[in-house]
């Protein structure tokens, strides 16, 4: 859920629900979204009232599952004393995930979570919200056993349905408590310190993918976790998983900060993904990119959900990358004097950026268009966690110089922009995003205009020269539109063939990117792992399609992965 969103809605007279993005009560009875299983599904025509916590889901494609034009969508369910009662999202999206709420719920309604394996959702007549989420960010907490700010519990489940796969507990728990902790202290200065302090092997559930909820409870009922802030369930389950109807690949909470805990799963014990899920946990949304045909914003555009090669929350693959600015900014973990803000109406500037995986200097600047958007610069090169962008590991050939980012809405919270587009045709291929040097830039209708003078493996100077007032033209941001609009934000096409470096190679043999990372279909082939084609996001919900083993990601708004479903926007 967006932070944008009113949190703090008091309780008082009842409403009707009205979907994401209205401002009339109008009542979405079947609004083509995916949500989470409904333990409760009524019949036509009846009418219910149920209360509890409100659990918000984003569901992501998977192995098996093409983004045959459909976009990830955002899947929500009352969690009730007597199960999940599933809703339609849309109805329910300015209600804020983890608040205790009271719904009127009408005819059960068939979409595409349905198709998938879920049942029902649930019409909503009426809302009303008992009390807002809890507060995560009070005074601060005394320090976990062994300093850790993040505590998390391991189990290898088998879900009903499934057999327990060759997984080995002890690597699940290295994974975490190595490459995943380094990547999530070292990118927080540390200030997120997390490890495993509970651990368990492989036991079967007699609940299933269908009803998330009610697994997580059964698992945690089993190996005696309470939730709290801080504290992580992670479950990674069966690879047989990936055959079972309204199976994710991975599913999370997605919180309000690094202090919320939560619950997530897996279907692959890789580092990125784990890196990824517990992102949302902290609160972040997705990485995604904005590309527009023939210019750096405006026109026929679309936001491609995880085409940001560069960051955790993107498109997840061999590498980590470094936590990109509007990402770390969120997460509040960016120094004050890593940052710069430039406004509109301040007279023009030149600055140097550091490098940002170099950890010193100014490494971020910010700029504050007329409406209030923020877009920020940052500089890559190989340097620090980035110094795979000067070997054959970059695969993708992704460019080392200045990223442009624009602050985006849930789940797309971070949009990378083209700095060099091309036509509409060639998107696909297309994975070159930095700003080309001594070419100025306009963004948002001409409130700024960027040049990059010169760039080296020490920093990289830029240009900003804002607008002597507010421009008035039409702001270069595309409006958000209404999901399933027929053109624009996303488009819903594979990934396009993008020929690898040459020699992209490790010890003489083609390197093939993470079983579920976001694919693009590589010209020369590579051993073991065919790459399938990543999604678009089209609407404000994210997505991964994974190939290979598979792929998503997710989640106290929940994030759920499953399949991804892609939509026409129009931007």
């Amino acid at each position: 859920m967006s932070p944008d969103h009113d949190l703090r809605r008091p309780r008082g007279r009842r409403r009707p629900a009205r979907p994401l993005g209205l401002t009339g009560a109008v009542l979405a009875a079947a609004l083509g979204v995916v949500a989470v299983p409904a333990v409760a599904a009524a019949d036509s025509g009846t009418t219910d009232t149920v209360r509890g916590e409100l659990v918000h889901v984003w569901a992501e494609g998977s192995e098996g599952h093409r983004a045959e034009g459909d976009d990830a969508t955002r899947l929500s369910w009352v969690a009730t004393d007597d199960g999940a009662v599933r809703v339609p999202a849309e109805q329910v999206a300015d209600v804020p995930a983890g608040a205790t709420v009271e719904l009127t719920v009408g005819r059960a309604v068939e979409d595409e979570a349905s198709a998938d394996g879920h049942d029902p959702a649930r019409t909503v007549l009426e809302s009303d919200v008992l009390s807002p989420p809890p507060d995560t960010t009070p005074e601060p907490l005394p320090a976990p056993r062994g300093g850790l700010t993040n505590e998390v519990t391991v189990v290898l489940v088998a879900p009903a349905g499934t057999e327990p796969d060759g997984t080995r507990l002890r690597d699940v728990v290295t994974t975490v408590d190595g490459a995943v902790a380094r990547f999530w202290s070292e990118q927080t200065g540390g200030a997120v310190a997390l490890g495993v302090t509970g651990r368990h092997d492989w036991m079967r559930t007699t609940a299933g993918c269908a009803d998330p909820q009610a697994l997580w409870d059964e698992v945690a009922v089993e190996v005696g976790f309470v939730a709290g802030p801080g504290k992580h369930l992670m479950l990674r389950l069966s690879g047989e998983t990936a055959g079972q109807p309204a199976c994710s690949y991975a599913l999370a909470q997605v919180g309000a900060s690094p202090a919320s805990g939560g619950r997530l799963y897996v279907r692959d014990g890789g580092a990125t993904v784990i890196a990824h899920e517990l992102g949302h946990n902290f609160g972040l949304g997705h990485s995604s990119g904005e590309q527009c045909d023939g210019a750096v914003e405006g026109g026929s555009c679309r936001t491609a959900g995880y085409r940001d090669y560069y960051d955790v929350m993107g498109a997840s693959w061999a590498q980590l990358g470094s936590l990109n600015a509007v990402q770390a900014a969120a997460l509040g973990v960016l120094p004050g004097d890593a940052q710069r803000t430039v406004s509109v109406g301040e007279g023009a500037t030149s600055v140097t950026l550091a490098p940002l995986a170099g950890g010193t200097g100014l490494r971020a600047l910010r700029l504050v268009d007329a409406e209030g958007v923020a877009y920020w610069l940052e500089f890559r090169s190989a340097t620090g966690r980035d110094a795979w962008l000067g070997t054959r590991d970059n695969v993708y050939r992704l460019d080392a110089g200045v990223l442009l980012r624009r602050t985006g809405q849930f789940p797309d919270t971070s949009l990378l922009l083209d700095g060099t587009p091309g036509p509409a045709g060639r998107w696909e291929a297309d994975l070159q995003f930095a700003l080309p040097a001594g070419v100025a830039v306009p963004l948002s209708g001409g409130d700024f205009t960027l040049t990059v003078r010169g760039a080296d493996a020490g920093g990289a100077v830029v240009e900003v020269v804002p607008a002597a007032r507010p421009a008035t033209a039409a702001a270069a941001v595309p409006a958000q539109p209404a999901q399933g609009s027929s053109a624009g934000r996303v488009a819903a096409t594979p990934a396009g063939n993008a020929e690898p470096a040459a020699g992209a190679t490790s010890e003489g043999t083609a390197q093939a990117p993470l079983p579920w990372a976001p694919a693009i279909e590589l010209s020369v082939p590579r051993p073991g792992v065919p790459l399938e084609p990543v999604a678009d996001s089209s609407s404000s919900s994210g997505g991964l399609l994974l190939p290979g083993a598979g792929a998503v990601l997710g989640g106290s708004v929940l994030l759920v992965h499953v399949t991804r479903r892609r939509r026409l926007r129009q931007g």
